[in-house]
């Protein structure tokens, strides 16, 4: 009999898109149900009010161009009172696309991998199902199994896309499972009353291919076209990270042996000063390419900004981080974690590559090996595989 699986997620950057898609791709894999997939992006719906489904195409602007109001924003609504105000005009705003969506694809379970989500979902489950059910998630017992619902129970398993720092917006009593990246998270998760069995660490959700790939590092680079021996860089841009230009200047006139591979991530700007830029070391050039994993691989050393899916692809392919922007916000709980655990650093300043470069190269890449090895630690390439098989465990059971 054939399930079905409906992930929620939406494009105000990648990481909650990337999160969809690692999910559904392994979910691909399981061969226990025949299961149908739907990736749905609720803000794109026509009967989502335009200030709401523009958030979107904004956010990039904001982010860049205006990081200190960012900032204010996120701040001060982190807090209990703008955070219900939010969810239920939030609740307003959304649960028509929500509960048309529900109503068409009929999911044997729901993911959820956006913040802004969780209001219209905690409305319409209470509005769907028992009210104890939904809320409470207490065993079943045999007054219980002798009321009525209104609906049967669908599962609803929520995964949170950064590795610290969790903003109210996220938080909600009636999530069956809470997918998070570490520990810390989880206690801060407990601590708004979330059960604990039901937060799980099981990652942010990576492409399956940081678990399964077999190659060497050198095999990787002889396919993608790379110099196989050399020291490999890999810098990842997007209309997102600022300046990456002044540090990869700074990389280019350094005198390392190294190779450089830079991606734009969509950015044409970006890319067309990569492309107009003499290099004095080797490197190649991308600016959007679906091989990001493979070439992570395939790396010794990632430049980028603290995002929660990027700096958990990073950990996933046990690659150092150079963080060169921090956006106020979860970011900085990003960042911290990287730094606190030794598996990268938070370059402030285009001079800081270059010290943390040198410090890594000297005596044979001692450091290196050592911020690699840590990277490794606390990485979780099996994180989509792993949520797939809780989502499994839950068809198991509808």
């Amino acid at each position: 009999m054939k399930k079905k699986v409906l992930i929620l997620t939406a494009d105000a950057g990648f990481g909650h898109r990337s999160a969809a898609n690692a999910i559904a791709s392994a979910l691909s894999k399981e061969t226990k149900f025949e299961i149908e997939t739907r990736i749905e992006n609720l803000l794109d719906s026509p009967k989502t009010p335009a200030p709401l489904r523009n958030t979107q195409t904004g956010y990039d602007k904001i982010v860049t161009e205006s990081p200190k109001f960012y900032e204010f924003s996120y701040e001060s609504s982190d807090k209990r009172l703008p955070t219900n105000v939010a969810k239920i005009g939030l609740s307003a705003m959304l649960y028509g696309p929500f509960s048309k969506t529900m109503k068409e694809f009929n999911p044997d379970v729901l993911v959820n991998t956006y913040p802004l989500y969780q209001g219209p979902a905690q409305t319409w489950y209470l509005l769907n199902e028992d009210a104890k059910k939904a809320i409470s998630k207490s065993k079943k017992t045999d007054d219980d199994s002798k009321s009525s619902s209104r609906h049967k129970h669908i599962p609803m398993i929520t995964i949170i896309t950064d590795l610290v720092s969790v903003h109210l917006i996220w938080m909600s009593t009636l999530p069956d499972i809470y997918c998070v990246a570490t520990q810390e998270m989880k206690e801060q998760i407990a601590g708004f009353g979330v059960d604990r069995e039901r937060i799980l660490c099981t990652g942010i959700p990576v492409n399956p291919v940081f678990a399964e790939e077999k190659r060497s590092k050198k095999e990787l680079r002889e396919q993608l076209g790379w110099n196989p021996e050399k020291t490999t860089i890999i810098a990842i841009g997007s209309k997102r990270v600022s300046n990456m230009m002044d540090y990869l200047d700074l990389i280019n006139h350094s005198g390392f042996n190294i190779q450089l591979i830079m991606v734009a991530g969509g950015d044409e700007t970006l890319y067309q000063e990569m492309q107009n830029t003499t290099w004095h070391v080797p490197a190649t050039i991308y600016n959007f390419t679906k091989e990001l994993p493979v070439m992570m691989l395939a790396s010794d050393i990632v430049v980028t900004k603290a995002g929660g899916l990027i700096t958990s692809e990073s950990l996933a392919a046990s690659l150092p981080m150079i963080l060169i922007d921090v956006l106020p916000g979860q970011e900085e709980g990003n960042a911290l974690y990287i730094q606190e655990n030794n598996a990268g650093v938070h370059a402030k300043k285009p001079i800081d590559i270059l010290h943390t470069l040198t410090h890594w190269f000297e005596n044979d890449g001692y450091e290196l090996r050592k911020f690699t090895e840590n990277a490794r630690k606390i990485g979780k390439p099996r994180s989509s595989l792993d949520i797939a098989d809780l989502i499994v465990e839950k068809l198991s059971e509808s």
